[in-house]
């Protein structure tokens, strides 16, 4: 192996190390460990930037599959490497795997040159070793026969938990479970909410495409517009013009279940960073009062940029913690959304990293708490009024057990079907039961649960 020390890594690659770092050793989100990583090299071009983005998610996404094909070329055990070494060897196997625009030679010697700088020629030449192995024969490694044992070879060949392809195959089927891991393997599309105090979703689309921009109106959500490669989208004229709040369809249509109507009291019950509070103020024509509250203060301040910046004035932001008891002077609420804290399996497109730390413990550790917050904000929707309890996922202990176990509890509420009212395009996502239900393979959207209730007057 020849090392040559005036070589230098690239920009892209360097960054993308110092993410997976950040995200794997020190817990960190993988979205605002990269937005970091931005802030403090500003002089980064286009190229690098988009880059340095692939890497990081494909490498998070693809981890499981990516240690397959590396462990069958190396003589260590994956989990005895140096977690350092481990990173450069998954970066440089997903360009390997996954990115024909970069020549073999530049992904073996660029992770032959990071190992020289973290850890010396040693660790170099076993990286170096290994790389070239799997350079070498990536076109014939025998990947497991998903005919023979289902499960496993599934979370390999797609890169997830066993426990969770497990789930998912008994949940959906096998057919629809890998077209729903096939969409989640996809990068997240980029759904904005158009300001209507702003005007309309037409006119917003017009002036993305005077910045250069691609921007299509959804045909099952009103407002909502889907932005195609567009890069920091804080940059264009309409966002700094309060034309859009970046929110996915998933989301905005939970807001929609809501139904909020202008002169209303409406509770947002965990309102940071401020998206549906925005999306609601919105649904009121910025008339009545939206109160936006959440357990984290620091949060409670991006909810009052959000509402400046676009210009809504009927937005109260506190912060405060529903599982406890509430002030006298809050009153009762028309209406009440809960987005309660949760495994956020729904969003594991946006948040790949969490594939890796979920466990099903936490599902079970997650459901006490929105019991307690669902509990909590009961008591402040007014007879007659109405609580839309949603999750960005869709398990049964979160999801469909939550409400079964609400309304044993709460009599004094029952569902309330979406249907008995105008139809809308966004009724296709409703489920059988009246229920929300969103889905990347079918939507093109985050995997959202949410179910309205009224309380009897």
């Amino acid at each position: 192996m020849e090392v040559d020390r005036k070589k230098t890594i690239s920009p892209a690659r360097s960054i993308a190390l110092q993410v997976l770092r950040r995200v794997e050793a020190e817990g960190a989100f993988t979205s605002l460990a990269l937005n970091h990583a931005f802030r403090r090299n500003p002089g980064l071009s286009l190229e690098d930037r988009s880059l340095a983005t692939e890497l990081i998610y494909g490498t998070l996404r693809w981890r499981r599959r990516l240690d397959y094909a590396l462990s069958a070329h190396s003589q260590r055990r994956l989990e005895k490497v140096e977690p350092s070494l481990l990173r450069i060897l998954r970066l440089s196997a997903y360009q390997l795997l996954f990115l024909d625009s970069i020549p073999v030679w530049a992904a073996v010697d660029q992770g032959t040159q990071m190992a020289v700088v973290m850890r010396g020629r040693r660790a170099a030449g076993y990286v170096n070793g290994v790389l070239r192995g799997l350079s070498g024969n990536r076109e014939r490694i025998e990947w497991p026969d998903a005919d023979q044992n289902p499960e496993h070879a599934l979370a390999i060949l797609h890169s997830f938990p066993d426990w969770m392809v497990k789930w998912w195959l008994r949940f959906f089927g096998r057919e629809r479970a890998e077209a729903f891991m096939q969409a989640v393997n996809r990068p997240a599309p980029l759904w904005v909410r158009a300001n209507s105090l702003r005007g309309k979703p037409d006119k917003l689309a017009s002036l993305i495409a005077a910045s250069g921009y691609h921007a299509t109106q959804s045909d099952l959500v009103p407002g909502a517009v889907l932005l195609q490669k567009v890069g920091d989208v804080t940059a264009l004229a309409a966002h700094q013009a309060g034309w859009f709040h970046v929110q996915d369809l998933a989301a905005q249509a939970v807001c929609q279940l809501l139904g909020p109507k202008p002169g209303q009291r409406v509770l947002d019950a965990c309102g940071a960073p401020g998206g549906k509070t925005a999306t609601l103020a919105q649904l009121m024509g910025n008339q009545g009062e939206v109160l936006s509250v959440d357990i984290h203060p620091a949060r409670i301040g991006l909810v009052r940029k959000l509402s400046e910046r676009l210009g809504i004035t009927c937005v109260r932001a506190v912060p405060f913690d529903l599982c406890g008891p509430t002030p006298d002077e809050w009153g009762t609420f028309d209406r009440v959304l809960l987005d309660a804290p949760c495994s956020s399996i729904g969003v594991l497109r946006r948040h790949p990293e969490s594939k890796w730390r979920l466990s099903p413990n936490n599902l079970v550790h997650i459901a006490q708490t929105q019991r307690e917050l669902l509990d909590g904000v009961a008591r402040l929707v007014k007879p007659g009024g109405t609580l839309v309890y949603s999750v960005c996922t869709f398990s049964a202990e979160e999801g469909t057990g939550q409400i079964q176990a609400f309304l044993a509890n709460h009599p004094e509420f029952e569902r309330s079907d979406p249907l008995a009212g105008k139809k809308a395009p966004w009724h296709v996502m409703l489920d059988g039961e009246g229920a929300l239900a969103s889905w990347p393979d079918i939507h093109n959207a985050d995997a959202f649960y949410a179910m309205r209730m009224q309380r009897k007057a």
